[in-house]
């Protein structure tokens, strides 16, 4: 029974710095490369597109299969992540909300949720609050956990290299 409720997913990342510089980092080419190379991935491709101030960040991270031997057997010799992050215009202050969708090819596991961006104090909190659903009989719940526990830990990598990207840390 438990296999079948989609594991819930919440992370906060905090920045030094207002909305939107964070929003600027977000969705530069160039971080999106940065935190895909940090969480690991043997591959990337990052593409960003405007509609007016409603902004489209995809990127497609190919990865290493750091993940339990049940899982590894399901989805193979590596991991093709797929995000889609849609943010709408910003508020006043800079704050943003979204959607964001995560899938991995060739296997039935999502996330799917929402994203704020908002300010916190004298920087920045950005939040996902999402669902892991892995569609698999039996084993759903367990790789639904593997799938939290890597994501919490990318998300931890996320963070770090925010924080160094805005504190000028930009050369490889």
């Amino acid at each position: 029974m438990g296999q079948d409720v989609p594991m819930d997913l919440r992370t906060d990342l905090r920045y030094d710095a207002d909305p939107v510089t964070v929003f600027a980092m977000l969705t530069d080419e160039a971080f999106l490369a940065r935190k895909a190379e940090a969480t690991g991935a043997v591959r990337h491709r990052a593409s960003v597109t405007r509609d007016g101030d409603r902004v489209t960040v995809r990127l497609l991270r190919v990865m290493p299969p750091e993940v339990p031997d049940f899982v590894r057997r399901l989805v193979g010799e590596t991991i093709e992540l797929d995000q889609v992050d849609i943010w709408e215009p910003a508020a006043r202050d800079g704050s943003r909300t979204g959607s964001i969708r995560i899938g991995m090819a060739g296997a039935p596991v999502t996330l799917t949720g929402g994203m704020s961006l908002v300010p916190a104090g004298s920087g920045s909190a950005a939040t996902v609050d999402g669902r892991i659903k892995a569609s698999v009989p039996l084993l759903g719940g367990k790789i639904e956990r593997a799938v939290h526990d890597a994501l919490v830990r990318a998300v931890r990598i996320e963070e770090r290299v925010g924080r160094a990207w805005l504190a000028g840390e930009r050369s490889r």
